[in-house]
């Protein structure tokens, strides 16, 4: 088969199709314990929950245990473990990405712990059709508040010049601004639906590599979680720099959500037990590694990059597989991971561990 946009490549292994698992990625010749196969540093977005922004990097996920980091960038709410890590996330960012983010600290500042609310995973994933009503809801608003940015982005042309769009912003346009701007907000689904569109953003090429990741139809957990992204929708449009305008649509949002859901990786303090959770991002070259209960191949992050390594002699032809549990996740009975997996994963595990047991 053709290799995809952004699967990984290498003279240890190939990318095939299996008849139940999709693609996955087998050994093309011996491999010796410890072998490094591959380093995954193809970061799309990264999500850092808010509650660890003091402690972890920004730029390289370092993390201080608990410490505060000492260089804090308040204007755009992100620490870094360094003058260097600040000056790269800078950079990498540009004008624009740090407009985003200062505008998005600026929205949420001081009603985070008033709108982070636990949900409950209980409750039963929306369908495709609740999906569609939910973004449909909101499209007439969202059409007021792209006239009301357009009015903005006329009010700045230079004196002389003449505006090729003739927007004439109403009180009804600045009502349905303001409206949005005093809805409950989720900064987590802030910061991943920015990181995405930002991505897209500075390098519109690499958009193949998302979209040739599996993607999950239903990729909301239950539907207080649609109505978060929902409400995020309508922030953005008010809130994010001009330039980014063409990206803040319902496609663009439900995307990013459709191939981070079975395709993202914690970012974690350590993989062992006891590692804190503060995050998570989607490296697609990453992805395309399945999920064993009984793995082969062993990862670890360093910064922003995944090294896989063979924890074992690998015959040629066997597939190379990590595991996408948990240190504490993989001691469980069968039957609890296949309800972690099921649920976190949306699939039913057939690894030879599971099938043994």
């Amino acid at each position: 088969m053709a290799v995809p946009p952004g699967a990984p490549v290498s003279p240890l292994f190939s990318i095939r199709e299996t008849p139940h698992a999709g693609r996955a990625v087998f050994a093309t010749t011996s491999i010796p314990e410890g072998t490094l196969l591959y380093r995954a540093d193809d970061l799309t977005l990264s999500v850092l929950l808010r509650e660890y922004r003091r402690e972890v990097c920004g730029q390289c996920f370092a993390y201080e245990y608990g410490r505060d980091l000492q260089i804090r960038d308040k204007i755009v709410g992100f620490a870094f473990c360094s003058p260097q890590c600040r000056d790269m996330w800078t950079e990498e960012h540009g004008p624009v990405g740090v407009q985003a983010w200062a505008a998005v600290e600026k929205l949420v500042k001081g009603r985070s712990k008033e709108d982070s609310e636990l949900v409950d995973s209980r409750l039963p994933r929306p369908t495709k059709k609740e999906i569609k009503a939910a973004w449909d809801t909101v499209a007439a608003q969202a059409g007021l508040i792209r006239m009301a940015r357009q009015g903005e982005r006329d009010a700045n042309v230079p004196s002389g010049a003449t505006s090729t769009e003739g927007v004439q912003v109403t009180k009804q346009h600045r009502k349905a601004l303001q409206k949005a701007l005093l809805q409950p907000i989720s900064p987590d689904i802030m910061s991943f639906c920015v990181s995405g569109i930002l991505w897209l953003y500075q390098k519109p090429g690499e958009k193949a590599r998302l979209l040739a990741l599996a993607s999950d139809e239903t990729p909301y957990h239950n539907n207080d979680d649609l109505q978060a992204f929902v409400r995020t929708y309508l922030h953005l449009l008010a809130v994010l720099p001009l330039p980014l305008m063409p990206l803040v649509t319902p496609e663009t949002l439900f995307t990013l959500s459709q191939r981070d859901s079975h395709n993202s990786f914690g970012i974690r303090s350590l993989e062992d037990d006891g590692s804190e959770f503060f995050g998570y991002g989607c490296w697609p070259a990453a992805s395309y590694f399945n999920h064993s209960c009984g793995p082969n191949v062993e990862k670890r992050r360093e910064g922003r990059i995944w090294e896989f390594r063979a924890g074992q002699a690998i015959d040629q032809g066997e597939e190379l597989n990590i595991t996408y549990l948990s240190g504490e996740e993989r001691k469980l009975s069968r039957g609890k991971r296949m309800l972690v997996l099921k649920k976190n994963w949306g699939f039913d595990c057939a690894c030879a561990r599971c099938e043994e047991t």
